[in-house]
């Protein structure tokens, strides 16, 4: 019987490899679960559950993956591409990352950071003179502000800059990032800057901000800084004619409560010339090309002996700079806080995972989280609105933590 029991195990480990091997097209090693401190039988069930959101029609597909120790443990699509064309989920096709893209450009700016070109508390209009006589609204009246906006306002939250969502980047696509700045300040701030943590457009602003500092645009920034040392050849603002096929269709739920298209690859603005290069949500990505930006944050700020980022200014960016401000839209408060760019768990949690871990997430249905403690980083990808609705980062956060042998 314990023969019979101990076949079953090695078989289910032979199994989920195998699994892994075939789905993913991955530049990580690829580990069995158990050599890793983590249980196949755990994971199935993982796999199990996430399939139960497109198996219910919650979801067109998703794509989940987890790296421990720098091995690829666990890799799985499932689901269709596009519903109505019956395409499976491959391994590298193109997920919209939406504010997956604000890490990126965060530690975009912070490279700019170390290398002396500004400090945290300078005032913005020091090298965006826009930002020199803005204005605040006070209880229905609009007053000038008493605190000039700083650089740690923007990678915080902090500036009192509105939020923005799909409806209001597309009135504003055929802007560059000078001319969508400049058009983003016409509108008061919604509150003091250095006061109150507001999830905003701010990151849009840093973008802009890499550009004045660095003399490039953006996306040639992002590629030669970022995506060409990491060797992440999907991550991109536009997609190239030759990947048109590889984009994933974005899903709203329609009044029969039916997976409605939102954005797919015949008509997405992705496949056009992009000209606003949205540093708060506008990248493509694959999830291998996530994982390796998660695993460069996790090692430290390198990967395959590609230095991107020292550690010291990533330790910078993990801390909690939340502190102090007042907090409106998301709640952060004793277990949970904001850094330069992304989530910090500052106590250990059952429901947040270690103390250290950060990460962040796209309102498109993406997520990651990298853990220092546990020396791994977990992801998921599909395209859906509905990802908060469902709950769906709690459930996949705490299958992935059920699924580490004690």
């Amino acid at each position: 019987m314990l023969l019979k029991t101990l076949s079953n195990k090695v078989l289910l480990v032979l199994l989920l490899i195998t699994s892994i091997v075939s789905n993913a097209q991955s530049d990580f090693e690829v580990s069995s679960p158990e050599s890793q401190g983590f249980s196949s039988e755990k994971l199935m069930l993982l796999n199990q559950a996430m399939h139960s959101y497109v198996n219910d029609n919650e979801l067109s597909a998703i794509q989940t993956a987890i790296v421990k120790n720098g091995k690829l443990i666990h890799f799985d699509s499932y689901g269709s591409s596009d519903i109505s064309e019956n395409d499976p989920l491959e391994s590298d096709d193109i997920f919209r990352i939406a504010s997956m893209t604000k890490p990126i450009v965060s530690v975009g700016l912070m490279m700019l950071y170390e290398e002396g070109k500004f400090k945290l508390n300078d005032p913005v209009y020091k090298y965006i003179p826009e930002f020199k006589n803005l204005t605040v609204k006070k209880r229905k009246k609009i007053k000038p502000v008493k605190n000039h906006v700083k650089i740690i306002d923007l990678l915080r939250h902090s500036a009192g800059l509105n939020f923005k969502g799909p409806e209001d980047y597309r009135k504003v696509i055929n802007m560059n990032l000078e001319e969508y700045t400049k058009e983003s300040l016409k509108t008061p701030l919604k509150f003091e800057p250095g006061t109150t943590w507001w999830y905003s457009a701010s990151t849009d602003i840093c973008g802009y901000l890499i550009e004045v500092l660095s003399g490039q645009k953006l996306d040639d920034y992002l590629k030669d800084r970022i995506f060409d040392p990491l060797k992440m050849d999907d991550t991109s603002f536009e997609l190239p004619k030759n990947k048109i096929d590889r984009l994933t269709t974005l899903y709203v739920v329609g009044e029969k409560k039916e997976l409605v298209s939102f954005d797919n690859k015949s008509n997405s603005p992705f496949k056009d010339k992009v000209i606003l290069l949205n540093g708060s949500g506008g990248l493509l990505s694959t999830t291998n090309d996530y994982l390796k930006f998660s695993v460069m944050l996790l090692n430290n700020g390198s990967f395959d002996d590609e230095r991107i980022i020292k550690k010291s200014t990533l330790d910078l960016m993990k801390q909690d700079h939340s502190l102090g401000l007042k907090y409106k839209k998301l709640v952060f408060g004793k277990k949970k806080g904001f850094g330069l760019g992304f989530e910090v768990v500052k106590e250990e949690s059952t429901k947040f995972g270690s103390k250290g871990t950060f990460g962040w997430g796209g309102m498109f249905g993406t997520y990651f989280r990298a853990d220092p403690k546990q020396n791994m980083v977990y992801i998921y990808m599909t395209q859906s609105f509905e990802t908060y609705r469902l709950k769906l980062a709690d459930k996949f956060r705490a299958m992935v933590y059920e699924s580490i042998l004690e």
